[in-house]
């Protein structure tokens, strides 16, 4: 009996590799329900071009994640790629203002010598992970140069905002039972450039004028400009992001066509766009169907929530002929839609487009060939984006050999086990944080007072006291809390086991998640 095709936007075996299941509902199954999570989905060009276009039927009001559709919770004012005209019509309206293509455009010498000024310090080495030290260092510096964010804070910042779009556990949607939940504050930048405005995107919004959809002629809320601050931040930085490292991975796999780059240079817009209809950093875009409507010849009530699979139809054979097929000479007879079609092209489709030809631009300049290894490539843990957390890859000529390999908390600690626990605790640690987008170092420094214990915590985010320790020299458990003030306020819960100079545990941020973390004395204290 020939098997009916399935679609899940959870299962880890499909993320891994979604083609050839689009592929089948493209050809077996246009239009898709899926009983378990109750929702319709498209996968041919036309059908995905109209659900993504056709907003009175389709609307966003509702979220785009599947499970955000489903939860059926209050979006806040401001996240304009989920709203709806006319609310739409005046948020987007506001941003566009700021990201004209003229003004993008006019960054190019800026978001050029900040790629060398990155892959500079990368010559020389045999090995670089193309997320942790291009893909997560150039689109945050970019927006982050945008927005006015601190230079000392975007890392800070990238890392929250990533968080907030992965899952807690592989294979299961986001958690939104307790709302929609922005990923940070931004009060204490936009005090700031209240007070000290600048030439960015944050003093324009904290000073731009507009008509609402009430008619009223008003300024932005502080409400709005916090939700407005988080849609750039994490948008800004999240598609480039995936698509420097899907380009990376896709032409370490096509060494013909990397070649062909370097011979004729003027091909690598071509590229990224191949790269961006090939691999897209969101293979799926949801929307709510506000009435009835057909696909395919069959009614599909109105209700429910509607899966636009932009990964299927971008290699949809009527349109984009052997379409499996990664070409950079291809004709392109249609626009690819990972950027979306109608109201909500995304805005910063210019931006995106500029930063990945100029990524590459200076890759092969200084990188002619790489390897990448996959074996220790990691794609990130979420039902939302696809794209890589990690992403190795040889640039030298030396021998294929891992010199900077991932660290591991339990091998960190391997061969202390038998060592007992210090009878005091007090002195200076380096901890260092697993967290979701690599290491993040910071200083502890605990004091021994009549038997309390108290100290201090140093990172990124700033210094704070430590609350709430104590230490059992019997077993070696120990506990602590630290407030991050910066760039939001988040209470770090750690729990761990010391042995001789090291300890090993797990910290829980907010509402973040949690993360195991490593911790090396540093000094003897009293």
């Amino acid at each position: 009996m020939h098997e009916s095709p399935y679609w899940d936007p959870y299962r880890v075996d499909i993320t891994q590799n979604p083609y050839p299941f689009f592929k089948r509902l493209r050809e077996e199954a246009p239009l898709y329900y899926n009983e378990e999570y109750d929702f319709y989905a498209v996968s041919r060009y036309d059908d995905v071009k109209r659900g993504l276009s056709e907003h009175q039927t389709f609307i966003s009001s509702r979220g785009g994640i599947l499970e955000l559709m489903r939860a059926g919770v209050e979006i806040p004012k401001g996240v304009f790629i989920f709203e709806d005209p006319p609310l739409h019509t005046v948020h987007r309206g506001i941003v566009a203002r700021m990201f004209t293509p003229r003004r993008i455009n006019g960054l190019e010498e800026q978001i050029r010598a900040l790629t060398r000024r990155t892959l500079d310090r990368l010559v020389g080495r045999e090995e670089i992970d193309f997320i942790a030290d291009v893909g997560a260092v150039i689109p945050m510096a970019v927006i982050g140069m945008l927005l006015g964010i601190p230079e000392e804070d975007q890392q800070r910042v990238r890392q929250i905002t990533d968080a907030r779009m992965r899952t807690k556990e592989a294979g299961k949607p986001l958690d939104y039972s307790s709302g929609f939940q922005l990923a940070m504050g931004f009060e204490e930048y936009l005090d700031w450039r209240a007070e000290h405005p600048s030439d960015d995107v944050m003093t324009e919004l904290l000073n731009v004028e507009f008509t609402d959809e009430q008619g009223v002629r008003r300024k932005l809320t502080r409400e709005e400009l916090v939700t407005f601050c988080n849609v750039l931040a994490g948008a800004g930085n999240e598609t480039t992001n995936r698509l420097i490292g899907w380009t990376a991975k896709v032409l370490a796999e096509h060494p013909d066509q990397r070649r062909l780059l370097l011979e004729q240079p003027e091909l690598i817009p071509d590229a990224i766009e191949e790269v961006l209809r090939f691999e897209p950093p969101a293979p799926h875009v949801g929307r709510w169907i506000a009435r009835d409507t057909e696909f395919q010849g069959q009614r599909v009530p109105a209700g429910k929530p509607l899966m636009c699979l932009v990964g299927a139809a971008n290699r949809d054979e009527e349109k984009f002929p052997d379409g499996e097929r990664f070409d950079i000479r291809r004709e392109r007879r249609v626009p690819h839609l990972t950027f979306g079609t109608g109201i909500h092209t995304c805005i910063g489709n210019v931006l995106a487009r500029m930063e990945g030809r100029i990524v590459l631009e200076e890759l092969l300049a200084r990188f002619p060939e790489w390897e990448v290894d996959l074996e220790r490539a990691r794609l990130i843990q979420t039902s939302t984006v696809r794209g890589w957390e990690t992403l190795p890859a040889w640039v030298g000529k030396g021998p294929r050999r891992s010199v900077h390999p991932a660290p591991n908390p339990a091998e960190e600690t391997a061969g202390t086990e038998g060592d007992a626990p210090p009878s005091h605790i007090a002195g200076a640690w380096r901890i260092v944080v697993q967290g979701p987008t690599g290491p993040m170092p910071t200083t502890l420094r605990l004091v021994d007072r009549d038997g309390a214990l108290m100290g201090e915590q140093s990172g990124e985010g700033g210094t704070s006291p430590v609350e709430g320790a104590s230490y059992d020299p019997a077993t070696g458990e120990i506990r602590w809390q630290n407030r991050i003030e910066r760039p939001m306020r988040l209470t770090a819960h750690f729990s761990g086991t010391v042995r001789g100079g090291r300890m090993a545990g797990e910290v829980k941020v907010g509402f973040i998640g949690k993360f195991p973390f490593t911790g090396e004395r540093l000094e003897e204290g009293a």
